[in-house]
C-alpha cells in the first residue's frame, strides 16, 4: 500500500484536496461559523476544473485575532501544507470555541495551478514566494547566476553534458561554498522567463488575490499568527521554521515567542534558507494595518539532500521550457519532482502531521479567543 493510500490528510489530487476540505469545512459551519471567499484563475486544471484560492473563515468574519494555516505557496508542496489543514479540519477544529473576534483561516492553495499540475511555479512559469514585491526590475539577477545560466537552465539533459555541466556546478561550490551556489539557485531572479526561481515581471493573479483576502478579511486584525508550510530544504522529515523578517524585528519577535524560539530568519541568514527575494510574508505583513502584531513562519521540512532536490526543480523547469511533458521523459521529471518534494514515504508524513500538530497548537495557545475541549495529539489522528 502507498503512503498516499494510507494517510487519511495526504489527499491524491488539488482538486480532491480542495472538495474534501470544503466539505469537512462545510460540515462545521454551524458550530463555529464559516465564510468562504474563494478566488478563481483564469487558468483551468488537468481536468477542466477551476482553480482558485480558497479563503476559509472559521469564526469571526472580520476578527481582530486570527490564525492562518496555508498551504501550496510552492504548488506541488501543497500536498504536505493541505495535508495540515486537512488534519486540523477534521481533528482539531471540532474541539474549538472560538471567541466573537477570533477566527481560524485555512488558505487552501496559495498556488492552485503549481498544486494541480505538480509544478512549484504558476502556468507562466513564477515562483511566487519570490512574486511579493512593490517593484519589479525585470533586469535584477545576480552576476553569478548569469555565470552560472547555462548549468541551472539547460537546453538538454544529454547524460555526457549533464556530467560536464555538474562537473563545473563542482568547480564554482570549490571556489565559493555550498550555501553560495544554494543562494544564487534559488534567491529569485527577475531576467529570464523561462530560468528557474524566476519572480515575475508583476504581481501575479494568485499574489493580488491572496493580498485582497488578506486587506479585506484581516483589515480589523490586531493579532494574526500565519503558517505557509513548505517541503524540500533540510534533513529527512526534519523542520525548520523560517521567516523572512529580520532578526531582532517585532514580527521575528513575535514569531518567536508564539512558538518557543525555534523561528529563524533567513534575511539574518540564521536560517538553513538563504536569503530570498519577493517573499510571501513581507507581502503579508505590509497588507495588514499598521498596528497589528504578525507572527509568520514558514515550516520547511526536509525530504532529500539538496542535489536531488535542486535537480529535480531543474529538471522540471527545464521540461516546461524545452521538453513535452506528456512523453515519458517529461512523466518521468514531473514523478521524480513529486518524490523530491513530497516522498512517498508513511514515517515521513507522519512526522509531517506530528510537528503541524504541534506547531498548530502553539499558535493556538498565543490566539486570544480560543478554549478547547480536550482535542487529541496527533498520536490519536
Amino acid at each position: 500500500m502507498s503512503a498516499a493510500a494510507s494517510d487519511p490528510f495526504f489527499q491524491p489530487s488539488y482538486v480532491v484536496s480542495r472538495e474534501r476540505l470544503l466539505a469537512t469545512g462545510q460540515g462545521l459551519a454551524s458550530r463555529l461559523g464559516l465564510t468562504v471567499d474563494s478566488r478563481a484563475l483564469a487558468e483551468r486544471g488537468p481536468a477542466g476544473e477551476t482553480l482558485a484560492l480558497d479563503f476559509m473563515i472559521f469564526g469571526a468574519r472580520r476578527p481582530r485575532h486570527a490564525l492562518v494555516i496555508s498551504s501550496g505557496t510552492h504548488g506541488v508542496e501543497g500536498y504536505t501544507g493541505s495535508a495540515v489543514q486537512h488534519y486540523l479540519a477534521s481533528r482539531i477544529l471540532p474541539r474549538l470555541e472560538l471567541g466573537p473576534d477570533t477566527a481560524i483561516i485555512l488558505q487552501h492553495a496559495n498556488n492552485p495551478y503549481g498544486f494541480a499540475f505538480s509544478r512549484r511555479v504558476n502556468e507562466g512559469n513564477v515562483d511566487y514566494n519570490r512574486n511579493f514585491l512593490e517593484r519589479f526590475d525585470p533586469q535584477k539577477v545576480s552576476a553569478d547566476y548569469e555565470l552560472l545560466y547555462d548549468i541551472l537552465n539547460p537546453p538538454d539533459l544529454d547524460p555526457a553534458r549533464e556530467t560536464s555541466r555538474w562537473e563545473e556546478a563542482q568547480r564554482f561550490i570549490d571556489r565559493t561554498s555550498l550555501r553560495h551556489f544554494q543562494q544564487v539557485a534559488v534567491e529569485g531572479q527577475y531576467k529570464y522567463p523561462q530560468g528557474m526561481q524566476f519572480g515575475g515581471h508583476a504581481p501575479q493573479a494568485g499574489t493580488r488575490h491572496l493580498l485582497a483576502l488578506v486587506a479585506e478579511h484581516l483589515s480589523q486584525a490586531s493579532t494574526v499568527i500565519w503558517l505557509d508550510f513548505h517541503t524540500g530544504l533540510g534533513d529527512f522529515g526534519a523542520c525548520e521554521l523560517i521567516t523572512g523578517a529580520a532578526a531582532g524585528s517585532e514580527s521575528h519577535r513575535f514569531s518567536q515567542e508564539v512558538w518557543s524560539g525555534a523561528v529563524k530568519s533567513a534575511s539574518s541568514g540564521e536560517s538553513v534558507s538563504t536569503p530570498l527575494n519577493g517573499l510571501l510574508d513581507r507581502g503579508v505583513e505590509a497588507a495588514l494595518p499598521a498596528q497589528c502584531r504578525l507572527a509568520f513562519a514558514y515550516p520547511e521540512f526536509g525530504t532529500y539532500p539538496m542535489e536531488r532536490v535542486v535537480r529535480a526543480i531543474r529538471a522540471d523547469n527545464w521540461l516546461h521550457a524545452h521538453g513535452v511533458p506528456g512523453d515519458a521523459t517529461g512523466k518521468a521529471v514531473s514523478a521524480e519532482l513529486l518524490e523530491a518534494l513530497r516522498p512517498d514515504n508513511p514515517r515521513w508524513r507522519r512526522m509531517i502531521i506530528d510537528k503541524g500538530a504541534q506547531l498548530v497548537d502553539q499558535a493556538l495557545a498565543h490566539l486570544p479567543g480560543v478554549s478547547r475541549q480536550g482535542a487529541p495529539g496527533p498520536s490519536s489522528a
